[in-house]
C-alpha cells in the first residue's frame, strides 16, 4: 500500500533537477568556448611576436596572426572592431604585440542571459630580438 503513492516519484524528480543539470552544462560548455578563445588570441600574439623577433618582416608576423585567429575562431577573428598592433623597438631590442578581440557569444548562455555581456580576448607577447649585439646601443662590429 505504501508502494503505490511513490509510483512517478522518480519522475517527479527528475523533471525538477533537470533544468538546472541542462543549466551547469551549458555554463561549462560556454566557458570552454571562451576559454578556447583565449587561447587562440593568445597563441596567435605570441606567434606572431616571435617570427618577427626571428628575423621575419612584420607583414608575416601579422599574416601568421590572422591566419591563427581566423583558422581558430572563424567569423569573429574578422570583427572590425578587434585590434592587433606589432611594434619593432630598435632602441630596446625588443618586439611587442598586443591584441584585442571582442568576444561575441554564440546562442547559448549569452543568449539566455540577453546577450549583453561585453567582454573582449586580450593577449600581449614581449620578446627581445634574437640578434647578437656585441656592445651597448648604436655600436656593432
Amino acid at each position: 500500500m505504501l508502494f503505490k503513492r511513490r509510483k512517478g516519484q522518480a519522475y517527479i524528480e527528475f523533471v525538477i533537477v533537470l533544468p538546472g543539470m541542462l543549466l551547469l552544462i551549458l555554463l561549462a560548455w560556454e566557458l570552454a568556448y571562451f576559454w578556447w578563445g583565449r587561447m587562440i588570441v593568445s597563441s596567435g600574439t605570441f606567434e606572431a611576436a616571435r617570427q618577427v623577433a626571428a628575423g621575419q618582416p612584420a607583414s608575416v608576423g601579422y599574416q601568421t596572426y590572422d591566419q591563427i585567429l581566423v583558422t581558430g575562431l572563424g567569423q569573429m577573428a574578422s570583427s572590425e572592431n578587434s585590434h592587433f598592433s606589432l611594434a619593432v623597438q630598435p632602441a630596446f631590442r625588443s618586439v611587442r604585440a598586443r591584441a584585442d578581440v571582442p568576444w561575441q557569444w554564440p546562442i547559448g548562455l549569452g543568449g539566455l542571459m540577453g546577450g549583453g555581456l561585453n567582454l573582449s580576448l586580450k593577449a600581449s607577447a614581449f620578446f627581445r630580438l634574437e640578434e647578437f649585439y656585441p656592445g651597448p646601443p648604436g655600436q656593432f662590429e
